[in-house]
C-alpha cells in the first residue's frame, strides 16, 4: 500500500506571511490538521491544528491586551511554522509512513513527489488504512 494512494491530493497550501487566524479559519473550515508552507514552490514548513490552538492558548492564558491584538492582527505563519518538516514521497509504502511518524512523534507529513508537495497524510488517513485493513481481515 503506498502513501500515493491514501494521501489527500493537492492540498490547501500558504505562504509564511499568511496571518495565523487565516490558517486557523482555513484549518477550521476544511476540517484539517496540517497546512504546508509553500514559499516560491518549495516546502518551507507546516504548520498545525495543535500549534495554532498552543499559540493561541498562550495568549488567551496571559489575557494581555497587546498579545492579543498582536495575535489577531500581525502574528504571521512563519514566525511559529514547524520549519524544514519531515516528509514522505508519494511512493513510500503505508508501512514506511506509519514507522516514520511513530519514530519521530508525528501525526502528519506533507508528501512530495519530484521535490513538490502533491499531498499530505494524517492520522486520519492511517485510521482509514486501519479500518480498510480490519474490514478486508476479519
Amino acid at each position: 500500500m503506498l502513501v500515493r494512494n491514501w494521501m489527500r491530493a493537492d492540498p490547501i497550501t500558504i505562504g509564511g506571511d499568511t496571518l495565523v487566524v487565516e490558517a486557523k479559519r482555513l484549518l477550521t473550515e476544511n476540517s484539517l490538521h496540517a497546512l504546508p508552507v509553500v514559499e516560491s514552490g518549495k516546502l518551507r514548513g507546516l504548520v498545525t491544528r495543535h500549534i495554532l490552538l498552543r499559540a493561541g492558548h498562550y495568549v488567551m492564558r496571559t489575557q494581555d491586551p497587546d498579545e492579543l491584538d498582536y495575535f489577531a492582527t500581525r502574528l504571521k505563519v512563519k514566525d511559529i511554522m514547524v520549519r524544514n518538516p519531515a516528509t514522505v514521497e508519494a511512493s513510500d509504502t503505508m508501512q514506511h509512513c506509519l514507522r516514520k511518524g511513530r519514530q519521530l512523534g508525528v501525526a502528519q507529513f506533507p508528501v512530495m513527489e519530484e521535490g513538490q508537495v502533491v499531498g499530505i497524510i494524517s492520522a486520519n488517513e492511517i485510521f482509514q488504512l486501519a479500518a480498510h485493513c480490519l474490514e478486508t481481515h476479519p
